[in-house]
């Protein structure tokens, strides 16, 4: 299987890019560039109900209130 980064185009200037499976929100990209290095380079991400899945690493979603 190739890199995504080997398939997408190079955009000039560009923080990180994301491939998606759905419709980012506003409050969605603000999260992701907070978790994306600002490299230049394209991410996958995968969003489940519980779960998801960023560059084929899991990342569970639960909110601050059942960390404790």
């Amino acid at each position: 299987m190739k890199d995504i980064n080997e398939i997408m185009p190079k955009v000039p200037n560009m923080k990180w890019g994301a491939l998606l499976n759905k419709k980012p929100t506003n409050q969605k990209v603000n999260e992701l560039n907070k978790l994306l290095p600002h490299n230049g380079k394209w991410h996958t991400v995968f969003e489940e109900n519980d779960v998801s899945y960023i560059d084929g690493v899991p990342v569970f979603k639960k909110d601050q209130e059942s960390w404790t």
